[in-house]
């Protein structure tokens, strides 16, 4: 069999398989996001019409990844200094990374936290 046989249309190239589950959780679909300067904060509308407010200080020291979070059993950043610096906390851009996330870009240059949308809804229980 060649490669790419089994794609869609009989076309050369690997097959594509679907991105999404059939039946999705609506509670973790993101309809919108917008800043509000004003508040500082990050305010997303779910599939299931709920709207949460995210403090950025809040969303910053939630931030996943290891060097904010630890990892291997090392505390992260904030664990050893929770307080924030000039910029950590001042969001400069968001951007969806997949179908499951939002990557952070901070005013401090920090970007490597992919927020799930989980965890962003989460944030926004608390």
């Amino acid at each position: 069999m060649a490669v790419g046989a089994d794609a869609p249309g009989g076309s050369a190239g690997p097959r594509i398989l679907e991105a999404m589950p059939e039946e999705s959780d609506a509670r973790l679909q993101p309809t919108q996001f917008a800043y509000d300067e004003v508040g500082r904060a990050l305010v997303i509308t779910w599939g299931d019409d709920a709207v949460q407010r995210i403090g950025f200080a809040g969303l910053r020291l939630a931030c996943p990844c290891a060097v904010c979070s630890g990892e291997f059993g090392r505390p992260g950043r904030f664990a050893v200094d929770p307080e924030l610096h000039p910029g950590e906390d001042e969001l400069a851009d968001i951007s969806l990374v997949g179908m499951y996330g939002l990557n952070a870009v901070w005013a401090d240059g920090h970007n490597t936290g992919i927020y799930t949308f989980e965890l962003l809804r989460r944030l926004g229980e608390a």
